[in-house]
C-alpha cells in the first residue's frame, strides 16, 4: 500500500512537523510513504534526511489546470492507493485530482473552518473524502454538528509526537540561569505564542492574585513570541505586569528553540486556552513528567483524561486558577512524583508510533 502525503510548503508548522515525524519513522510504517508538496521551506533539508521520496509540483501563474493534470498523472504513475491531505484547501484539491480513479482520499482537520468563505469548501471536503481524521474528539463533534458528513467515516487520530527528542541530558537554558531563583526555587511556565487561542492575560491575573495571597516562592516564565498580527495580546500582558510590579517574578522570554531543555528544568507547567483543538504543548509537558495545570476547556479535559494526568481549573476563573497553582506549589514533591510516574503512559498514548498505527488501520479499511 502506498500513501502520498499532500502538503503545501515545507515551512515550520504543526502540520509540517507532524508529517516530518511520520517520514522519520518510515521504517516502522506498514505502508510506503510518498511526499508531494508545492513549495520549499526551512524544513526541506530535514525532510530530505528522512529518505522518503519527495516530489515537488508547483503550479505556475495561469497554469493551475496543467498542475492538476500533472498531479493526476503522477498519482497514476506512482500507483498511489491513498492521498492524505492535511488542510482544507488541499483536501478540495485532492478530490479533483482523484476523480474517476480508485485512489482514496483522507483529510485531517487540525482546526476549525467556520468563515463564510470556507463553508462551501468544508462541506465539499466532508462529503467527498473517503475518510476524515480529527485531532481530537472535541474537533470531531464540532464538525459532526456543523457539516454534511457521515459519522462512520469520521475518525479521531490524536497528533503523534516523537518523544525521543525529549530524552537525554539537557543543559539549563540561559534565561533560567541568568535569573536568580526565588527562595524555594520554584519555576512555573507556559509555552505558547501570544496569539488567538491562548489566554496569557487571564493567567497573568491569576498569578497576580496568587502573589497577593502571600504566595511568593515562585517565578513564572512566559515562553512564546509576540505576534505582529496580534501585537496587542503581548503588549497588554507586559503593560499589566509593569503596572502591577510583577516583572521581578514574571518573565517574558520570547520564542525559544530549546523547549525540551526548558521542560527538564521547570517545576510546573500552567496553561490557559480560549479555543485549542489539541494542545501539543500540554502533552509534551506531561510526557516529560512535569506537573500540569490547565483550564477545563473541553479539549484539555480530553487530552488530560479529565484530570487524571494533571489538574484542571475553571476556564476564565481567576480565583480557581490561583487555587490550582497554589495547590501545585504546596504539594510540589508529590505532584512531581505522580507526573513522572504517569509520563510513560502519556508517551504511549500520544506517540508518533501510535499515530502511524492508527492511520494504517484507517487506510486498510479504505483499500480492502
Amino acid at each position: 500500500m502506498k500513501v502520498a502525503y499532500f502538503i503545501g510548503s515545507l515551512n515550520r508548522g504543526g502540520t509540517e512537523m507532524l508529517t516530518l515525524d511520520i517520514c522519520r519513522k518510515k521504517d516502522i510504517a506498514p505502508y510506503e510513504i510518498l511526499l508531494v508538496y508545492r513549495n520549499e521551506g526551512e524544513l526541506t533539508e530535514e525532510f530530505r534526511k528522512t529518505g522518503v521520496r519527495m516530489i515537488r509540483l508547483k503550479p505556475k501563474r495561469f497554469g493551475r489546470l496543467r498542475y492538476l493534470f500533472q498531479m493526476r498523472r503522477l498519482l497514476k504513475n506512482e500507483r498511489v492507493d491513498v492521498l492524505h491531505a492535511q488542510t482544507l484547501t488541499n483536501g478540495a484539491f485532492a478530490l479533483f485530482l482523484t476523480m474517476f480513479s480508485n485512489i482514496k482520499v483522507v483529510n485531517t482537520f487540525h482546526g476549525f473552518h467556520y468563515g463564510w468563505a470556507t463553508v462551501p469548501m468544508r462541506h465539499l471536503v466532508t462529503l467527498g473524502c473517503d475518510a476524515l481524521c480529527f485531532v481530537s474528539g472535541y474537533v470531531r463533534e464540532w464538525y459532526l454538528q456543523r457539516s454534511w458528513v457521515r459519522k462512520n467515516k469520521c475518525f479521531v487520530v490524536y497528533n503523534g509526537i516523537d518523544f525521543s527528542k525529549f530524552d537525554g541530558q539537557f543543559q539549563e537554558p540561559d534565561f533560567l540561569s541568568k535569573i536568580d531563583p526565588p527562595q524555594a526555587g520554584i519555576r512555573l511556565a507556559m509555552v505558547g505564542n501570544f496569539v488567538s487561542g491562548r489566554s496569557q492575560s487571564s493567567l497573568l491575573r491569576s498569578i497576580h492574585r496568587l502573589r497577593g495571597q502571600g504566595v511568593d516562592n515562585f517565578d513564572f516564565y512566559f515562553i512564546g513570541k509576540r505576534s505582529e498580527a496580534e501585537a496587542w495580546r503581548y503588549d497588554d500582558c507586559v503593560k499589566y505586569a509593569t503596572e502591577n510590579d510583577m516583572l521581578g517574578y514574571v518573565h517574558f522570554v520570547g520564542s525559544r528553540g530549546d523547549v525540551p531543555a526548558i521542560l527538564h528544568h521547570i517545576d510546573g507547567f500552567i496553561y490557559s486556552t480560549e479555543h485549542d483543538t489539541f494542545g501539543i504543548a500540554v502533552v509534551e509537558a506531561m510526557a516529560c513528567g512535569v506537573p500540569v495545570v490547565a483550564n477545563d476547556w473541553a479539549v484539555m479535559c480530553e487530552v488530560m483524561q479529565n484530570g487524571k494526568w494533571g489538574s484542571l481549573y475553571k476556564t476564565d476563573d481567576t480565583d480557581d486558577c490561583a487555587r490550582a497553582m497554589k495547590e501545585l506549589i504546596d504539594n510540589l514533591k508529590q505532584r512531581k512524583q505522580l507526573a513522572q510516574a504517569q509520563a510513560n503512559e502519556v508517551r504511549q498514548y500520544y506517540s508518533i508510533e501510535n499515530h502511524i498505527n492508527r492511520l494504517n488501520d484507517i487506510y486498510k479499511i479504505l483499500v480492502s
